[in-house]
């Protein structure tokens, strides 16, 4: 079993794959922790100029929260967890070197609100992209009902965070989430190392200073209501049947079903 992150440096751009291909690299607390350890090291480091974030395998660049490390948990474990995931998005978006995300693949969940955390995303034309937390009877925690907001128009936003509707990679880019026009998976890697050769070539106090000056800052009290209301959501028992539901490969029979 190889390491939960792999870590690869191609002269100034340092690639970061989220190494959990049977899991569909599914974010547990070890994974958070790790790239928030990684992100930490390259900010330190006087060679990494540019961060690419990829995950392993063909199917996807990360499906979301880990679905065993929720199921079960009660409020204050929930909110624990998502707190802990909003940290790591938080790291990626205030990191000094700048973070590219190459996404091939699905997206979903916590894998889209990694995206969001990104400062450039680029995708295969195979991707998808989507919070699906609606349907389970949740609501995204790790920052997405903030960050959508500032990546696409507020109506394409609400649409996603009501409906939990997928986008393909060619409406990601029209509405925003994309930094560029979405390629072949073949030529994806190629694309991402592009565009981080690109940015790695500039002046290291440059860069910081447009990143410092371009970052749009979330108010902390908004991400720490936002984990709250997805600690109550993941724990209440519409939450834990939507998450045992979509284990089960079912539809979730919520409360008001169960009842009438």
């Amino acid at each position: 079993m190889g390491a939960l992150i792999e870590v690869d440096d191609d002269g100034p751009v340092r690639s970061l794959t989220l190494n959990r291909p049977d899991r569909l690299n599914a974010l547990n607390r070890a994974v958070l922790d790790e790239l928030d350890r990684l992100l930490t090291e390259a900010a330190a480091t006087d060679t990494a100029k540019c961060i690419v974030i990829r995950g392993a395998g063909d199917r996807a660049f990360c499906a979301g929260a880990d679905l065993e490390e929720i199921r079960g948990l009660g409020p204050a474990q929930a909110h624990e967890f998502i707190r802990r995931g909003q940290r790591t998005m938080s790291a990626i978006e205030s990191s000094v070197v700048p973070v590219i995300a190459e996404v091939d693949g699905f997206a979903l969940g916590g894998g889209f609100e990694l995206m969001l955390a990104c400062h450039v995303a680029v995708a295969s034309d195979r991707s998808s992209f989507g919070l699906p937390e609606a349907r389970i009877g949740c609501i995204p925690g790790f920052g997405g009902t903030q960050r959508l907001f500032t990546a696409a128009s507020r109506a394409t936003a609400f649409h996603l965070l009501l409906t939990g509707d997928r986008v393909d990679a060619e409406r990601a880019w029209h509405v925003g989430l994309l930094s560029l026009p979405p390629v072949a998976a073949a030529n994806l890697p190629g694309s991402a190392r592009e565009v981080a050769q690109r940015i790695a070539a500039g002046s290291r106090a440059g860069t910081r200073n447009v990143l410092e000056a371009g970052r749009r800052a979330l108010r902390r009290p908004a991400l720490e209501h936002e984990a709250a209301l997805a600690a109550i959501a993941i724990s209440s028992a519409d939450g834990q049947e939507g998450i045992t539901a979509f284990a089960e490969r079912r539809s979730p029979v919520f409360d008001r079903e169960r009842t009438s």
